[in-house]
């Protein structure tokens, strides 16, 4: 901002340095006829007249030398008081007009030149840009940005035209289509990326789901739901698919479901976190209306109420064991960070089969995984022979792995041997 002004101060005073002199200096007589030479100029043509009447035996040559003596006395007598006025109307100082005029210049370029200026130049955000509200802001970046999709989103389709086998192209081109509140192309664009690989994306499906939904006029619909529960299936932690998944059970006043889908989302949320606060008001309601006792924070994903369905099928497989933290990185560690303990398949999808949280200041504990702690009823502890047994410190929150958490595993773990598994917390993920 100050390099603005120092620019239009600079342009304001060139523009006075060619306005104001003319009206301050003294008057210009270049390009008039002086007073002194004109009344030299007028008896120049006596004198010439006398002598043409001298030649011409007009008059005498004694008439011709008074009559000129008489010219030259009275030219010399003319000749000083011409010059008198013109010195004076040189030393004249400027009219009181002229002193207003350069007022009203004074005055009137800077204001005329910022008022052009926010008029048709770039504004108040070129002068002041910290002064502008942050709405403002907010609302030219998104039209900015708008206009940079809206070019990108061309040169896609033109793309996509070129290549339609191109499964990744296809999803930034829906998104893009999100983005523009075309719904109904996102739509389209989505299921053509779908057999292209995008329906073994979690991202991909829930952003499927919420295009339809959007298209329903905002409507969690059947095909949305079937959609989302294909995401939660590959990645039974996708926060948004289990957002909307709660939200649509919600919606459909199939309160055990959602409360099933919003604690387990409320349990990957950054603690603390405005999502996370809002799920755990939303699972208080849904609990009240169920007549249950409020969420126990740390609890378990599967130790709250789920379908009749899930419960059904428990087996009595299981692993047990202990977690603790080395000392060696132990600073490392907050008392309130969470602690994930976590078993996974030897083989195959690294989904969880069974998931329990606790915090640092619970270390060391004991645990238990079985069935009851499933996250999805497909994919459960008893259903595979043999299990990796994990413990990781997030220092996010997030149950998905991030730089910076601790972890430590054990190895492969034969369920039938039903041997007790130590897990020492020392390494750090990169």
């Amino acid at each position: 901002m100050v390099g603005f002004w120092a620019v239009a101060a600079v342009f304001i005073l060139i523009a006075f340095a060619f306005l104001l002199p003319p009206l301050f200096k003294k008057r210009d007589t270049s390009s008039t006829v002086a007073r002194k030479d004109l009344t030299v100029t007028v008896y120049q043509d006596q004198f010439t007249e006398l002598d043409n009447d001298l030649k011409n035996e007009v008059i005498s040559h004694d008439q011709y030398l008074q009559a000129k003596t008489d010219l030259e006395k009275n030219l010399l007598e003319d000749i000083g008081k011409a010059k008198k006025a013109d010195d004076e109307e040189n030393d004249r100082p400027s009219p009181l007009g002229n002193k207003i005029g350069a007022l009203v210049i004074v005055l009137a370029i800077p204001v005329l030149t910022l008022s052009l200026y926010g008029e048709w130049g770039a504004g108040v955000e070129a002068i002041d840009p910290d002064s502008i509200p942050e709405e403002v802001k907010a609302a030219n970046q998104k039209h900015n940005q708008k206009e940079t999709i809206e070019k990108m989103l061309i040169q896609l389709e033109q793309r996509l035209k070129d290549d339609p086998n191109d499964g990744e192209g296809w999803f930034m081109l829906a998104r893009s289509y999100q983005f523009l509140k075309r719904h109904d192309d996102a739509v389209v664009a989505f299921e053509k990326s779908l057999p292209l690989g995008g329906n073994q994306s979690a991202d991909v499906l829930s952003s499927y789901a919420d295009a339809v939904a959007m298209a329903a006029n905002r409507q969690l619909t059947d095909k949305a739901v079937d959609v989302l529960k294909q995401a939660v299936a590959i990645d039974p932690v996708h926060v948004k698919s289990l957002w909307l998944l709660g939200t649509a059970f919600y919606q459909n006043k199939n309160y055990p479901d959602a409360l099933k889908y919003w604690e387990r989302l409320h349990m990957v949320l950054t603690p603390g976190s405005d999502d996370a606060n809002q799920i755990a008001m939303n699972i208080g309601e849904v609990r009240s209306v169920l007549g249950l006792p409020p969420m126990e924070v740390g609890a378990a994903v599967s130790s709250l109420p789920v379908p009749a369905a899930m419960n059904a099928e428990i087996s009595d497989v299981r692993v047990q064991g202990s977690v603790s933290l080395s000392g060696a990185i132990a600073s490392k560690a907050s008392p309130e960070d969470i602690v994930f303990v976590f078993a996974r398949a030897a083989t195959g999808p690294r989904m969880p089969l069974a998931i329990i949280r606790k915090q640092v200041k619970d270390l060391p504990f004991d645990f238990t995984l079985d069935d009851s702690l499933a996250m999805n009823p497909s994919m459960k502890i008893s259903s595979v022979p043999q299990v990796v047994v994990g413990a990781r410190i997030s220092k996010s929150g997030n149950a998905m792995p991030q730089p910076g958490d601790l972890q430590g595993a054990s190895n492969v773990i034969t369920l039938a041997d039903n041997k007790a598994v130590k897990i020492i917390i020392g390494d750090e993920v990169k």
